[in-house]
């Protein structure tokens, strides 16, 4: 009976907590206007990730939709947070950065640029060089899915509403109509002798 009760009432508050729109943290769903969605950026780690985790959000990523996301990128860089007695670095700091935004297939902004500015500092024994190579390599992976996971908690919250609107392209061929009255021609008169 006991064993019983105890389902009931972790059913009961996984349903409220869901009704209420609680997810998970990594547990994004992506909005109808971005199904599906094309992405615009270099082949690589990051855009197989980024893809993955689309898919894992209910989303598609095709060649051809309304909404591209533009992806610039990937930025990472290593600085030396601290150094040791002989001069040597002790620890590192791993910036990563990116940009990102959702544009109308035409080009057009739908969005402004958004950008995630991420870091990670950990320490480096000069005396395991390739085991803190392969630690950093880890790190930067992980920062990466942090990014992804930034990326795909915004694209959540995206309304069509909130989209800048798509304006068509002009028409090279088509006329140039003017408000303005034509001016008249002017008439010279000949000049007095």
């Amino acid at each position: 009976m006991r064993g019983s009760l105890r389902w009931i009432t972790v059913a009961l508050t996984c349903l409220s907590l869901s009704a209420c729109g609680f997810q998970l943290r990594g547990q994004y769903q992506l909005p109808a206007v971005l199904n599906p969605v094309v992405l615009d950026m270099a082949k690589g780690t990051l855009e197989r990730d980024l893809s993955a985790a689309i898919q894992r959000a209910g989303g598609r990523v095709a060649s051809e939709a309304p909404l591209h996301l533009h992806v610039e990128q990937e930025r990472i860089n290593r600085q030396t947070s601290t150094i040791d007695s002989r001069a040597k670095a002790a620890e590192y700091t791993l910036f990563y950065e990116l940009d990102y935004q959702l544009r109308h297939a035409s080009g057009i902004a739908a969005e402004p640029v958004r950008s995630i500015r991420l870091r990670r500092t950990y320490q480096f024994d000069n005396t395991r060089i390739v085991g803190k190579y392969e630690e950093e390599n880890t790190l930067i992976d992980e920062l990466r899915q942090q990014a992804v996971a930034q990326i795909l908690s915004r694209l959540a919250r995206v309304q069509s509403s909130q989209l800048t609107p798509d304006m068509p392209a002009p028409d090279a061929a088509a006329p140039v109509t003017s408000t303005q009255a034509p001016a008249a021609p002017e008439r010279f008169s000949p000049a007095a002798p």
